[in-house]
């Protein structure tokens, strides 16, 4: 009976802890003294660690300096307008354009970059002479305009001064008392007749209409659609505004055939006459 009972105390099964107590003690001895594994990775955490510290570092910084970047440029002579200057004209002054746009050197280039096309069209309204006006930017600050002109037709005499005629039939305000450039001058016109003889001399050959001084409206002989053409070269054509466009290529030919001055009269048929003694006064 005792013999039973030892061997049923010797069948008992080990409890987990006992288990757990019996593996340790076959493992090695050196893998017991083994280092954790968290030693090996510490310099991992610490480069995580470095990173994360440069990052929130930019995040700082950079929007400073931005802001410091913004705040220098504004404060310095780039962020203003600086030099100005005009291309495409040839009969109005380039100051004259400048001063149309009202820029002055405390105006901000940004301000002028958002409203460049507004300073264009102020251009425009300003001079009548630019038909197209438009701003480019160099650099930090310097302006250019470009320009177009309507071509200049011609002169009227009006309240003792020169004034310049546009393609476009416009006067220009602004008189002078001596033309200086070689374009006729029209006398004697009313403002609605005027627009009508600038069409009229539009349609004339180049060579013929630079030959041009001086376009009178005559209304001699009792026609009040003659008119006068002093020649640069001294004849002097007499025509009819209704029919002139037609017959003005006949000049040529006419003048060719003949040594002296006179007129060559177009109104009703083609010929030359010499000057008579009134027209040769009046013509000197």
């Amino acid at each position: 009976m005792a013999r039973l009972r030892k061997k049923e105390q010797q069948s008992d099964p080990l409890t987990p802890w006992q288990q757990y107590q019996a593996r340790q003690q076959q493992k090695p001895r050196h893998d017991r003294r083994q280092k954790p594994k968290l030693d090996v990775e510490l310099p991992k955490i610490q480069n995580l660690r470095r990173r994360k510290l440069i990052k929130n570092l930019a995040l700082i910084l950079l929007p400073l300096l931005f802001l410091l970047g913004v705040f220098g440029y504004f404060a310095s002579p780039l962020s203003k307008v600086g030099l100005v200057s005009v291309q495409g004209v040839t009969t109005v002054p380039d100051q004259q354009v400048i001063n149309a746009t009202k820029l002055s050197d405390n105006d901000l280039m940004l301000s002028v970059l958002v409203h460049k096309n507004d300073i264009a069209q102020r251009v425009q309204k300003s001079l009548p002479e630019i038909k197209e006006a438009s701003l480019t930017i160099k650099g930090f600050n310097r302006i250019i305009i470009h320009t177009s002109e309507y071509q200049t037709i011609g002169y009227v005499y009006q309240n003792h001064a020169y004034h310049k005629i546009l393609v476009t039939g416009k006067v220009l305000k602004a008189g002078t008392q001596t033309p200086v450039d070689t374009y006729p001058v029209f006398s004697g016109f009313t403002a609605k007749e005027l627009p009508k003889m600038i069409e009229l001399l539009n349609q004339f050959p180049d060579a013929i209409r630079r030959d041009i001084s001086e376009i009178d409206a005559s209304r001699g002989d009792a026609n009040p659609n003659q008119i006068a053409l002093n020649m640069s070269d001294g004849y002097r054509i007499i025509a009819d505004s209704r029919t002139i466009a037609k017959k003005i290529k006949y000049y040529p030919a006419i003048v060719s055939q003949v040594k002296k001055k006179g007129v060559v009269d177009l109104e009703v048929g083609a010929f030359w006459r010499p000057y008579t003694s009134d027209e040769k006064s009046s013509n000197d």
